[in-house]
């Protein structure tokens, strides 16, 4: 692979969507004039991914405009991007609290490779990284046209991906391409999930013009809660109970949040005030803690963090009015398919007894799959087969050191491989928001950069 610009150093990034695509930016920011930035992206749009990939209008940020600029230290770049290039989306945004589509910010993200001055510096490389291997003198990647690129650093940036089905050929997964398109206006749809994915599948179907009923389930029936524009409390660090049991720390929250009540405050503006402190409280919990988390406390940590939009929320609760959704706890027991119909049996949650339901469709709104072994990804599948990689903790995401460094099989920490974003979950669990993206891009940036600074003394240069 031939490149007619000569560099001493280069940084491989796999995967150009949210994650890659931040990260070269503040790449090329940070590095001096001789080291090469290659991003490799099967797609052919940077800054996409799974989740900015959609046009629907229905489909928006889940944060606020205001806290969702690319960049740590320029807190309103996106504000002011939109402010520009909005109005021609047919988009006003007249204060920092106002939610867009997801497919407008996705083309905010790939125009920061293109408004970057050193730009000379990137190259981009529509291809896919099918193997990852260290070579001697850096990372080897082998890319599905053949081609073989070396570089002095690489980075894990591929993001999020679809969930293995739960329940095999019966149910599917609704971002896999043509899978709305097959289901009837008056159909009945079952969704496995309650959660922000259930949202985005029931607002694609309703814009589809879908009039049948959907039918959406998970063990407590939980609904995501709604934003609202309230103010962050201070809190103080001393004030935090690291380190304590999981029961501890629920009562803690409710505590604080009854008290915000109280005093004529929101109970978001708690769980705000937590924000800067969440990866800590994370870190610091043992193992059997963060299990019991993730059994517990996870599904109310998830709605109440991860809120939908004001606009969205109100076309919710008017579907769910309508009959037009009903959101159920329960579990489904069993699901057997019958010609174009299937048979489903739910458990219900509290009421000790069981339900039958015939459907045209059940679509898994599961979220993000938790462990990467079982990712579809030929890059990450190679680092696996070759030991270079781990599972984290409790088989989330990888497992890395505190600077996004990867930890092999036998437990040693790499010196030239790296990840970020989702495949960080398991050690940094708040990971995967852009928010906490473009910290983690940031302080990978400023870390890479000092060591090629000074690499001509420690570490042989690609070629």
């Amino acid at each position: 692979m031939d490149n007619p610009e000569v560099f001493s150093s280069r940084i491989g990034i796999i995967g150009g969507g949210a994650s890659g695509a931040v990260l070269a930016a503040c790449l090329l920011r940070r590095v001096g004039p001789d080291t090469e930035i290659v991003l490799i992206e099967k797609r052919k749009e940077i800054g996409r991914g799974l989740a900015f990939s959609t046009w629907d209008p229905n489909h928006l940020l889940n944060v606020r405009s205001g806290n969702m600029s690319a960049y740590a230290d320029q807190p309103d770049h996106f504000y002011e991007w939109l402010r520009i290039h909005g109005p021609r989306h047919g988009i006003g945004c007249p204060t920092r609290f106002c939610f867009v589509p997801r497919g407008v910010y996705g083309e905010y993200l790939g125009g920061l490779l293109q408004d970057v001055p050193n730009s000379r510096q990137l190259r981009i490389i529509q291809d896919e990284c099918v193997k990852v291997d260290s070579a001697a003198n850096g990372v080897s990647l082998a890319l599905v046209s053949g081609d073989n690129l070396l570089v002095d650093y690489c980075v894990l940036a591929t993001g999020n991906e679809l969930r293995p089905p739960l329940l095999t050929e019966r149910g599917e997964n609704p971002w896999a391409a043509g899978v709305l398109d097959g289901i009837e206006n008056d159909a009945t749809v079952l969704m496995i999930g309650t959660g922000l994915t259930m949202v985005d599948a029931v607002l694609s179907l309703y814009r589809r013009g879908h009039r049948g009923q959907i039918i959406a389930v998970s063990r407590r029936g939980l609904l995501s809660q709604t934003h609202q524009m309230v103010k962050a409390r201070k809190l103080d660090r001393a004030d935090i109970p690291f380190g304590a049991p999981i029961s501890t720390l629920t009562h803690w929250v409710r505590r604080m949040a009854r008290a915000a009540t109280s005093e004529g405050e929101d109970w978001r503006s708690t769980i705000d005030s937590l924000r800067p402190y969440t990866q800590e409280l994370w870190k610091r919990m043992t193992l059997d803690q963060r299990s019991r988390f993730l059994r517990h406390a996870r599904p109310w940590w998830n709605v109440c963090r991860h809120r939908m939009a004001p606009q969205i929320a109100d076309l919710i609760r008017n579907l769910i009015a309508e009959g037009r959704l009903r959101i159920v706890a329960a579990h489904i027991v069993d699901a057997n398919r019958e010609g174009a119909k299937i048979t489903a049996t739910l458990f219900l949650r509290g009421e000790h007894k069981t339900e039958t339901i015939t459907v045209a469709s059940i679509l898994e709104c599961t979220g993000l799959p938790d462990d990467p072994r079982y990712s579809a990804n030929p890059a990450i599948a190679s680092l696996y087969a070759g030991g270079l990689i781990r599972s984290g903790p409790l088989g989330i995401g990888l497992d890395l050191d505190d600077h996004c460094a990867v930890i092999d099989a036998e437990g040693t920490v790499a010196a030239r491989l790296f990840a970020i974003g989702p495949l960080t979950r398991g050690v940094f669990w708040e990971s995967i928001a852009l928010p906490d993206i473009r910290n983690q891009c940031a302080s990978l940036a400023a870390l890479l950069a000092g060591r090629l600074s000074t690499a001509g003394q420690e570490l042989p240069l690609a070629k």
